[in-house]
């Protein structure tokens, strides 16, 4: 009896797995010839540098760890494909990320 109870603890513990936190944004400026781009979210702007996968458009609503630095993958729900990139920097005042933007493109 002890070794079913043992294997169903066992059991419950792994059906209940917590789900990433994951931030959401949309892309609000994101200009030709240049590899970065910026994202809104509610906790400020984002200015991600694309890495590889979907290339996004303006508009497109984004799903992943864009508040961390460093390389990584986000989903595009809009396009419902994954991307790479590179978090520059996040939680940016509006003021702040487009000369940021400008820093990076110009």
């Amino acid at each position: 009896m002890k070794r079913i109870i043992f294997a169903l603890t066992l059991f419950a513990g792994n059906c209940f797995v917590t789900p990433a936190v994951a931030a959401q944004g949309v892309v609000v400026y994101y200009e030709s010839g240049c590899d970065y781009y910026i994202v809104e979210t509610n906790q400020g702007y984002a200015l991600l540098e694309w890495y590889g996968g979907n290339d996004p458009s303006e508009g497109d609503i984004l799903v992943g760890d864009y508040e961390s630095y460093g390389m990584e993958d986000i989903w595009n729900l809009t396009a419902d494909a994954e991307t790479q990139v590179w978090v520059e920097d996040y939680w940016m005042s509006e003021d702040n990320v487009i000369e940021d933007y400008h820093e990076q493109c110009d």
